[in-house]
């Protein structure tokens, strides 16, 4: 028994997939718990007005942020891995000053944001949390370095301890003020009421600490030069400026439906909404833990193994996600009324439908997420923006019509839609481009359940021998 053990630990340290997929599994675990932590209490505990408030600014920060990942993590990545350790300290100095910059564009933005967004969505706090955000905002520019940097040398674990900290720590504050206000009602917790100020400035303060840690983890990595060589900035920005239109348009592609609820039909209906939109989003977990270890090492094999890499790793990683995905899709729809009643309680129960819509995004997820990264780690960053561009304008226009005919779930119809069109125009490019057709996906698709069944009736064997 010591020997197999002994194996299994030395295999799993030698094996890039099974220990780094291991820490972002635990990074997307974790968040998805958080996540959906903070959502069971905070729709039980405040009005739906300030929910829904809470819903439009988190997806704005969130938009800020994944569209600077687009501009600093995936050049940073990719060049640190095709190029020599010693363009390193050159590469890492460019990236940074360009992350800098970004950053500055974000406080300009968070700026104008909070005099007009609040307007525009009847959401008068949300301003006063813009400018909350500032600070995190320039918190983040280095943080980001230490994170991107650890993961294009292909170390996760400092950026998931990184993470558990910052998602944590709103989670312990939430969670506590909950336990002992509202369920055990000890004061002081028993006199304090949930407010946006507050869980906007707890969230601030715990991405400040987790930076601690990052740089902790990162700093026998980090290196710059004495100079910021134009170059290397030039080649970072040409790269970025395409990966960073692709995740804003990305982003504002998964928040449009949000978006137009709350321009279209109020901040109740966003809040409304939320419940289908939180589940479904459960079954992006193993996509985006993926697509989180995949790029770093799709990048480096391209370069030393050439372009038929990606469509091996494409088909067998978009046909064993599917195959995970199923049986969860199926049973979260058949079981949709009780899923929402333990999420979000009894008083959402109108939301089943909604997410009997919602859950088949997880199905066609997998194949235009995996095409992003494919197209990015080839060097096509400019087709990829080209298509989330194209999805981006698909889904206003749709989930537009969709809403005004059928209300909130209209919001579901239209982006459903849109996963559907841009699946058909993905696959086709792959087909011509990379050779990458719908039967080797269904190959490792049924692949996948092979295995699982001839593991199955190994311990079937071993146990009842």
């Amino acid at each position: 028994m010591r020997k197999i053990l002994s194996g299994a630990a030395n295999k799993f340290r030698g094996s890039y997939w099974l220990s780094s997929g291991s820490f972002s599994l635990i990074n997307k675990i974790a968040s998805m718990f958080f996540g959906l932590a903070n959502f069971w209490i905070l729709i039980r505990v405040m009005s739906k007005d300030d929910y829904g408030t809470w819903i439009l600014y988190y997806t704005i920060v969130n938009l800020m942020e994944m569209s600077k990942q687009g501009f600093v993590r995936n050049p940073l990545i990719r060049f640190l891995n095709i190029n020599s350790d010693e363009d390193s300290p050159k590469i890492q100095s460019a990236s940074l000053y360009l992350n800098t910059i970004i950053g500055g564009i974000e406080l300009l933005l968070l700026g104008v944001g909070a005099m007009f967004l609040g307007k525009l969505w009847d959401a008068p706090q949300i301003g006063s949390l813009f400018l909350i955000y500032m600070v995190a905002t320039i918190a983040l520019i280095p943080i980001n370095h230490f994170d991107i940097v650890q993961q294009a040398r292909f170390q996760f674990k400092g950026t998931t301890i990184s993470n558990l900290i910052r998602q944590g720590g709103l989670f312990l504050f939430i969670s506590t003020t909950y336990l002992f206000g509202y369920v055990l009602k000890i004061e002081p917790f028993a006199s304090y009421q949930f407010d946006l100020i507050t869980l906007a400035i707890v969230q601030c303060t715990a991405i400040i600490m987790s930076g601690l840690f990052s740089y902790f983890y990162s700093k026998k990595f980090v290196s710059f030069s004495k100079k910021v060589d134009k170059k290397w900035t030039k080649d970072l920005f040409d790269y970025g400026v395409f990966t960073f239109g692709t995740n804003v348009s990305s982003t504002i592609y998964k928040s449009i439906d949000s978006w137009m609820l709350g321009s279209m039909l109020g901040k109740q209906e966003v809040t409304n909404f939320a419940p289908a939109i939180r589940v479904s989003n459960l079954v992006e977990v193993p996509t985006d833990t993926l697509t989180s270890v995949l790029f770093p090492k799709l990048s480096q094999r391209i370069a030393t193994e050439g372009m038929g890499t990606a469509k091996y790793l494409y088909e067998k990683a978009v046909g064993t996600l599917t195959a995970i995905m199923l049986p969860v899709v199926l049973g979260v729809i058949i079981f949709a009324k009780y899923v929402i009643i333990i999420i979000a309680g009894s008083k959402f129960i109108n939301t089943v439908p909604i997410l009997h819509v919602t859950m088949l995004f997880g199905l066609i997820i997998p194949f235009n997420r995996l095409m992003g990264i494919t197209l990015d780690a080839i060097g096509k960053a400019k087709v990829n923006f080209a298509y989330v561009l194209l999805n981006t304008s698909i889904n206003i226009v749709s989930n537009y019509f969709f809403i005004q005919h059928f209300g909130t779930i209209g919001a579901a119809y239209g982006t459903l839609t849109t996963y559907l069109i841009s699946l058909v125009y993905n696959q086709y490019y792959l087909y011509h481009n990379l050779n990458i057709r719908l039967t080797g996906v269904f190959k490792h698709f049924l692949e996948f359940y092979g295995n699982m069944f001839s593991l199955g009736m190994k311990f079937l064997r071993r146990t009842f021998a």
